[in-house]
């Protein structure tokens, strides 16, 4: 189901709600902030933005994020394909990246859980959040 007609749906049926049931569905509907943040910084890059909706761009960083983590760790010397050539700075070019990956999820699960909840309080209660 698109998240267009999702909320088509949920529209519908908010409409038939007393006030005190459109405010127990929303706090039920609603994403959590801290549930995306801790999936985006402690699972994968991606986790949070799976948790947010966007599934395709969530599957997209965590590919990338394993992409990364296994040059860092085999520039480490872990994994079969070792290298012992690989010595000093060489070893920790890769860690900017996968930070500033992780920086980009962490922002990007933010916005969109955000977006998501606004999206679905104008929905529920016909009006923009206070």
């Amino acid at each position: 189901m698109r998240e267009d007609e999702k909320f088509q749906i949920i529209w519908e049926n908010a409409q038939r709600m007393p006030e005190m049931e459109k405010l127990m569905f929303y706090e039920l509907e609603r994403k959590k902030l801290v549930a995306g943040f801790l999936l985006a910084a402690f699972f994968f890059a991606g986790a949070g933005l799976i948790y947010a909706g966007k599934a395709v761009k969530g599957t997209i960083l965590i590919l990338a994020d394993l992409a990364l983590l296994a040059v860092f760790f085999s520039l480490l010397g872990f994994g079969p394909y070792g290298s012992a050539e690989a010595v000093g700075v060489a070893k920790f070019v890769p860690l900017p990246l996968i930070l500033a990956l992780y920086a980009y999820a962490i922002w990007d699960a933010r916005r969109t859980i955000e977006d998501y909840n606004k999206r679905l309080y104008l929905t529920v209660f016909d009006r923009y959040p206070p």
